[in-house]
């Protein structure tokens, strides 16, 4: 009986040996820090439930606020902690922060995030200025029409407003600015 007692945790300990322990999240997104990088991370990133871009944490570093991320050919802000936002393209690369916002694109649509790369404007306009005083220009029916081989264009058409940092119209604006 003194046998059977020591014998069976050890068979329990054995047992438990085999077991595979939960599997790590795969990374099957390579990308590139942008810009200065030219080296891609074959293992950077992952899309969760929702779709969105999840990059490995300590991708980019923890200091300096968002970095810029080159992911499957989208621009992307990104932080330490994997948390990403995708990029409106501007001036070779990702807009400005400008007074804690900066513009984000999904689908065609323009927003704005903050540095925590919080959505705080949805994205619901077919294009937006950068906050100036507090107010940002937006647009809604407008398109961008750039000239054979000019990479920057012209913002032409729509309906125009102006809104406040939590994307409220305070004012509606007759003309293009």
């Amino acid at each position: 009986m003194k046998l059977l007692a020591t014998a069976l945790p050890l068979l329990a300990v054995l047992a438990c040996a085999g077991e595979s322990p939960e599997p790590a999240p795969e990374w099957p997104i390579a990308c590139a820090v942008f810009p200065g990088e030219a080296d891609a991370v074959a293992d950077c990133g992952r899309r969760d439930a929702e779709g969105e871009l999840v990059l490995r944490p300590g991708v980019v570093p923890d200091e300096g606020g968002p970095h810029a991320v080159l992911v499957e050919g989208d621009l992307y802000y990104a932080l330490a902690s994997g948390r990403t936002a995708p990029a409106l393209l501007f001036d070779n690369g990702p807009d400005y922060f400008v007074e804690g916002r900066a513009r984000t694109i999904r689908d065609g649509k323009v927003g704005f995030v903050n540095e925590g790369l919080e959505v705080v404007v949805p994205r619901e306009w077919d294009f937006a200025l950068p906050f100036e005083g507090g107010f940002a220009r937006v647009c809604t029916g407008c398109s961008i029409v750039r000239e054979d081989g000019d990479e920057h264009g012209t913002v032409q058409g729509g309906s125009w407003a102006v809104i406040d940092r939590e994307g409220r119209i305070v004012q509606e604006v007759p003309d293009n600015p």
